[in-house]
């Protein structure tokens, strides 16, 4: 009996420590169309990191096209950066979709360059037709001490017509095993053809 409660409380304990451990980072990716874009929330609205207003933390968030250009040329793929800096954190979080600027429908191709830390989502029941790139499951660890950065490779249209806009939402976490606490950074960046 007594050789059996043991056992009983070794595996008990093995299992609150794996458990634990698994826990730590839940998170394997943002929900689909939750990038602030028109007609969408984000994750500060949508009942996941809301216990804080948009932008209000002070964490800056930003996204770079290519170097930093200033106009598309169809057909042409361009390297995407999403930068978030927030002094001290270790865990953050993205997702981004590209909007043509007139319609609001998606425009151009998102290809992933990083499998680790990046991934395609789509909507199975709100904006379908959108494409998004959100972190993985390590894509969530920062690069260094206070900075989490995505890039990706986005294809302009062989037919680019009107302007694009990238929406990208970020989360600098606190990183305690819930989603109290973090906050929630929009950006838009337009770039004409």
């Amino acid at each position: 009996m007594k050789r059996t409660i043991i056992t009983s409380a070794a595996l008990l304990i093995t299992a609150f420590i794996l458990v634990s451990a698994t826990i730590r980072r839940s998170s394997s990716g943002a929900p689909p169309s939750h990038t602030g874009a028109p007609d969408e929330e984000t994750c500060a609205t949508s009942g996941c990191h809301d216990d804080n207003k948009i932008n209000s933390g002070t964490a800056s968030i930003d996204i770079s096209v290519g170097n930093n250009i200033h106009k598309l040329v169809a057909g042409k793929t361009y390297s995407l950066k999403i930068k978030i800096t927030d002094t001290d954190v270790a865990r953050f979080g993205f997702q981004v979709v590209a909007i043509d600027a007139n319609s609001k429908s998606n425009i151009g191709n998102f290809n992933i360059v990083d499998s680790l830390r990046t991934q395609l989502v789509k909507n199975s029941y709100k904006f379908t037709e959108r494409n998004y790139v959100t972190y993985t499951f390590n894509g969530t660890d920062a690069i260094s001490k206070g900075i989490g950065e995505w890039i990706v490779n986005w294809t302009a249209p062989a037919d680019l017509k009107t302007p694009v806009t990238f929406y990208v939402a970020g989360v600098s976490a606190n990183d305690d095993m819930s989603d109290k606490g973090d906050k929630v950074y929009t950006k838009q960046l337009t770039i004409t053809n």
